[in-house]
């Protein structure tokens, strides 16, 4: 529990201390913000002013396609059926194509600006003293570097400029350069005193380029819905107004365009169909007049009834000539009978003959006459043989009529069998001509329904031509926002103050990140159970000793703490033999182990410092003493007496240094004489505190070998100068334990760099 709020506590004691390290610099931020606010107060000053012009728009939208060709010929015909979404409508609004035909009929690709006090003012529409008319421009004309400079003389002249040559011309005269021809013409704001203006020319296609590629914004209000918000900036409210009015007047007059395009195509496609179609239609009805004359035909079902009637009629007329036939072979068979000479002949009602009637009706009066006779007169009578005369001579008559009639009947019978005969024959043959007449019929009705189809559809188009419905509504018409919506100023500023802070902490930031020497406590990973055993202050001067009797300098105070903390921070309670290490050379350990000593020696302390930095020494040259016979001289010859090598020092009573004498060839072989034992068990009893100023670890082992003789170990860490990557090191020493009772201190630190809560603490971060 105590082990995470240590933790939690170094890490807001960290983050404080990167803070601090930020705020030391605030000459360098106040410096940026105020760059950075110039900056944008000038940006803001030399911008020309943008605003925001917007228009909504109703789009008919139309996924089903029939709204192309709703009210035209082939509405109702699938096949012709164009898809039409909003999506596409809005493409259609931001093509090239269309924009370039707004911006050429505004007349874009002539500028006309004036100078104001920080930025160009363009002149447009009624603030335009002048209006250009050009005729003939090339590809030079459009280059930024191409600049033409009207100057209004009087109310007739005028002067232009180009380069260095000045040309005078009259209003509405051909004025020609290099690459170019136009008029100048007089416009509302026309006036003679007017500033010089710039005349400037703008190629239409790169200038429709960047409207159609983001100058000009299509999107819709909501989405999936038909209403499009239309989106323009620009630095005059009246051009970019007029721009989105002839924007949607281009639009929808170019899908009215595409409808009578349409329209006139579908009308002459009708009219060469019905060219053709009429041709055809008279052969088809030539065909079925032809027809009905080869098969006598006028109606097929009239004629069909008429002749079934015919045919009932014949047939009738039939039955009764076969009827009176009999009839005459009945009468005949009775007549030539003998048992019939003296009885009446049956009257042939059937028969329709007037003469066989009056003949048997006359043979009928004589017999009932001789009947009547032979009542009173006998067989011979004259009376009766002349009657039987009689009565033999009609009978003969009426058998002679009888065969006349029957062959008149006979004849008669033929006829009507042969009419007869025709009229059941063109009966039978109803279904052929019927179905014949079917299928001229049905040839000339199909053609004759295309030909009304086409006539109705000529019609409806021709009318749909004189619609001029656009296919959008204006829902909002085009209008822009009083206040500038380019530059943002507020924008700019917060931005300019944004960048104020950031571009300093980075750099910052950016610098550390590329420093590779240590400039906080927090720049290094502590091994567990590490103590710090304090931290050194800058010093401004080039004097070794820093600490004297009765100063009260922060430097002082601060090795008066280092020694509080060797005292407190001695967990054997002992720290007589103190070995002073570091990781490279200049690091400080030289001047640390110089004051540390004065500082121990200032408490009625006997110190002394050794020193075995045998490779470079420079401890006594610090305190101004010469060198003389040291500690080398006393290990490589038996006869040297350490009192001989004791030599106190000229900056503390109490404190005595060893020096290290000639340096030796072999340095580490050296350091493991065994006449060490005999030296640090002699100094323990001549001194209460014995210090060992020992060459950097970072380059040779001197330090480990002479850690056995030691009861703690000093690490000097130097900021801005030592490396990150050396200490490295450390982990090693403490995982190992090659230095006794290892405690830091960190040198050379400026003021934000004191840390009074870590002196003496324990660092768990590396457990």
């Amino acid at each position: 529990m105590n082990s995470n709020k240590q933790e939690s506590l170094e890490n807001n004691d960290n983050i404080a201390e990167k803070i601090k390290g930020y705020l030391k610099h605030w000459p360098f931020f106040a410096l940026a913000l105020v760059v950075s606010i110039t900056v944008a107060y000038l940006y803001i000053l030399y911008t020309v002013p943008e605003y925001k012009i917007t228009s909504t728009l109703l789009i008919q939208d139309d996924e089903k396609g029939d709204g192309l060709l709703k009210g035209t010929a082939f509405s109702d015909l699938n096949m012709f059926r164009m898809s039409k979404t909003v999506d596409n409508e809005m493409e259609v609004l931001r093509s090239r194509d269309l924009i370039y035909k707004v911006l050429s009929k505004l007349g874009m690709d002539v500028e006309l600006t004036k100078k104001d006090r920080f930025k160009d003012k363009i002149l447009y529409g009624k603030n335009s003293p002048i209006k250009i008319i050009p005729y003939k421009l090339d590809n030079n004309t459009y280059s930024k570097e191409f600049k033409l400079s009207i100057d209004i003389k009087n109310d007739s002249m005028f002067s232009i400029t180009d380069k260095d040559r000045e040309s005078t011309y009259k209003f509405d005269e051909l004025v020609t350069g290099k690459g170019y021809q136009f008029k100048v013409v007089k416009a509302p704001a026309f006036k003679t005193n007017y500033p010089k203006i710039d005349l400037r020319f703008k190629d239409l296609y790169v200038l429709s380029e960047y409207y159609s590629l983001g100058g000009i914004t299509v999107l819709p209000v909501i989405k999936d819905a038909n209403t499009v918000l239309i989106t323009l900036y620009d630095p005059v409210p009246q051009r970019g107004m007029d721009i989105l009015n002839e924007l949607i007047t281009a639009y929808n007059q170019e899908n009215l365009d595409s409808k009578n395009i349409t329209a006139k195509n579908t009308i002459a496609f009708i009219d060469k169909r019905l060219k053709y179609l009429i041709s055809d239609l008279t052969g088809v009805e030539q065909d079925v007049e032809r027809y009905k004359q080869m098969n006598r035909v006028t109606e097929i079902n009239t004629d069909a009834q008429v002749n079934l009637q015919n045919s009932g009629n014949y047939d009738q007329q039939l039955a009764s000539s076969r009827t009176q036939l009999d009839l005459i072979n009945s009468v005949e068979d009775y007549l030539t009978q003998s048992d019939t000479r003296n009885e009446q002949v049956p009257n042939a009602l059937g028969i329709r003959d007037g003469m066989l009637t009056n003949l048997t009706d006359k043979y009928n009066e004589l017999l009932i006459e001789k009947q009547r006779l032979l009542r009173t007169n006998r067989a011979g009578n004259p009376l009766v043989v002349s009657v039987d005369e009689q009565l033999a001579a009609l009978k003969q008559n009426i058998l002679e009529t009888l065969r006349n009639v029957r062959k008149g009947i006979s004849l008669e019978r033929g006829n009507l069998l042969a009419k007869s005969s025709k009229y059941e024959s063109m009966i039978r043959n109803v279904p052929v001509i019927e179905r014949g007449l079917l299928e001229r019929s049905r040839e000339q009705s199909v053609k004759q329904n295309l030909y009304h189809y086409l006539l109705q559809k000529r019609e409806e188009t021709a009318l749909s031509l004189s619609a001029t419905v656009p296919t959008s509504k204006v829902i909002s018409k085009p209008a822009y926002q009083t206040n500038p919506a380019k530059p943002k100023t507020t924008l700019i500023y917060l931005s300019a103050i944004l960048i104020g802070f950031i571009l300093p902490v980075s750099v910052i930031y950016g610098r550390g990140r590329l420093n590779n020497k240590v400039n906080y406590i927090s720049d290094i990973q502590i091994p567990s159970g590490m103590k710090v055993l304090g931290e050194l202050t800058h010093k401004d001067d080039n004097n070794t000793i820093v600490v004297k009797k009765g100063s009260r300098t922060t430097i002082s105070e601060l090795f008066r703490y280092i020694r509080y903390n060797l005292k407190h921070l001695d967990d054997h309670g002992n720290s007589q033999v103190l070995l002073i290490t570091s990781t490279t050379k200049g690091e400080g350990k030289t001047f640390f182990t110089t004051n540390l000593g004065i500082t121990l020696s200032m408490v009625d302390k006997r110190v002394i410092i050794l020193e075995f930095d045998l490779r470079k020494p420079d401890l006594l040259k610090g305190i101004n003493l010469e060198q003389k016979k040291g500690i080398t001289d006393y290990l490589e010859n038996n006869n040297v007496d350490i009192d001989h090598l004791i030599r106190p020092s000229t900056v503390s009573p109490g404190l005595f240094v060893m020096g290290c004498g000639k340096i030796p060839q072999d340095p580490s072989e050296l350091l493991m004489n065994p006449k060490l034992d005999e030296l640090f068990a002699e100094l323990r009893k001549r001194f209460d505190y014995v210090i060992v100023d020992t060459s950097p670890v970072g380059h040779v082992a001197d330090a480990f070998s002479l850690a056995k003789y030691t009861d703690s170990s000093i690490y000097l860490i130097r900021y801005n100068y030592t490396d990150k990557d050396q200490l490295a090191v450390l982990e090693d020493i403490s995982s190992t334990n090659k230095l006794k009772n290892m405690m830091l201190v960190f040198n050379d630190a400026k003021k934000d760099h004191k840390h009074a809560y870590s002196y003496g603490g324990y660092a768990y971060t590396g457990s």
